[in-house]
């Protein structure tokens, strides 16, 4: 079976903001698409997304990127066989360069996406499965959630600088039960801020993004809303702090509700909230090209919650390969739109696995309702995956997949 055509159209991403879909034929008159997400706080080192530039549509367009599919993809794809590692390398080969600024990384993986879900669909095989094969894994497994349920940072407009809050069911057996309880504490949550006098409207991510007078209050309203739930001793908290972008190059300093604060006194900070929490995990706790800030970070918290790298690492093989040899974090996030392709990001994966670090699979702030990322973190077996809150479809749509993928298996096994 061949690829008979490819074709791409400019869509909107779940901000309103332009994203490129990406339809494939196949010689048997099946069709499959990828849509591609993109990020509001974004890496300096994440590849580059092709935009159009100019007065329309504020500059975001993507129909460079889409003719690039057009006119410079489609010829080295169109009449093959659909083989995702060979036609990611041809792609690489294409752009030539460090950071996919002459293809684009959103015309790379709206291709690759589609490739990998069009082998999967040739040989036969659930999309996880394919996965799960080019990695040789005999098995799979769910991830668990990370469901956010605060937002602040730049995904808001509110005064919260740290930019997710999340809880995580670290004891649930099964991903609907995990789901459950999720949703359990997101209505809680919601209750109990409507009893506060604090707005329940959602943000982009699908959790709550009201203003809080500090940290504490943000945690202690959240724990509240876990143990209304009655689950509270079944999960623990989670940051993304998204510390660059509290970051101030001039000073050196962070922002922290209003004062400006060095990197020794965050990562006190850190130090006493982990001593009066069950923080789970901190997610780039601080700037992306503070190596030496990291692993100080790593020594002192490090044995007590699993320090995250997203701004840091970018889903690039050697930026995770320099911070294992700095020993400066505990795992990685995974997103492919930070570095273009599908077989990229899985190398980036494989490299996590070898020496034990966690894998998060995540989506991004402007989303689709393609729920690729969730097969892709069943057939990596990642221990975690982040998709947002208990609200808005293009979250949701990845968690229900999960809820379809885990009812497969339990028929399978």
């Amino acid at each position: 079976m061949i690829i008979q055509d490819i074709h791409a159209r400019e869509i909107y991403d779940s901000r309103g903001i332009p994203t490129i879909e990406c339809d494939l034929f196949l010689s048997d008159g099946m069709m499959v698409s990828a849509c591609v997400p993109a990020g509001t706080s974004r890496g300096v080192y994440e590849a580059v997304e092709l935009r159009d530039g100019g007065s329309r549509l504020m500059g975001l367009g993507v129909q460079k990127a889409v003719d690039i599919i057009h006119n410079v993809i489609a010829p080295i794809i169109v009449d093959r066989t659909p083989d995702l590692v060979a036609i990611d390398q041809e792609l690489l080969n294409l752009d030539q360069t460090i950071n996919k600024s002459h293809l684009g990384a959103n015309a790379m993986l709206a291709t690759s996406m589609a490739v990998c879900r069009s082998q999967a669909y040739v040989e036969g095989v659930e999309l996880y499965e394919f996965i799960a094969h080019l990695l040789d894994y005999s098995t799979v497994a769910l991830p668990t959630p990370m469901f956010n349920m605060l937002g602040g940072g730049m995904h808001t407009d509110n005064n919260l600088d740290i930019q997710e809050i999340l809880v995580v069911p670290t004891k649930e057996l099964s991903f609907h039960e995990a789901m459950e309880t999720g949703v359990s504490i997101f209505h809680a949550l919601k209750k109990i801020l409507k009893n506060k006098n604090k707005i329940t409207a959602i943000g982009c991510e699908g959790g709550f993004v009201p203003s809080f007078k500090d940290e504490r209050e943000a945690l202690d309203t959240l724990m509240e809303a876990v143990n209304a739930s009655d689950r509270g001793e079944n999960v623990m908290l989670a940051f993304d702090m998204a510390a660059s972008h509290l970051y101030h190059h001039d000073t050196g300093l962070y922002q922290w509700f209003g004062k400006q604060i060095s990197a020794h006194e965050l990562i006190e900070k850190y130090n006493s909230l982990v001593s009066q929490y069950p923080i789970f995990s901190i997610e780039d706790g601080l700037d992306q090209a503070d190596w030496m800030g990291w692993t100080a970070m790593k020594k002192q918290l490090g044995s007590r919650v699993k320090l995250i790298g997203d701004d840091l690492f970018v889903t690039d093989a050697q930026r995770i390969w320099n911070g294992i040899e700095n020993d400066c974090a505990s795992g990685a996030i995974i997103k492919p739109n930070q570095i273009g392709t599908i077989t990229e990001t899985l190398q980036a994966i494989a490299l996590c696995r070898e020496h034990g670090w966690d894998t998060i699979v995540s989506h991004r702030s402007g989303e689709t309702n393609d729920s690729f990322i969730a097969d892709l973190a069943v057939g990596v077996s990642a221990e975690l995956i982040k998709a947002g809150g208990c609200s808005r479809g293009e979250r949701m749509a990845k968690y229900n997949r999960l809820l379809t993928i885990e009812e497969d298996l339990l028929e399978v096994y």
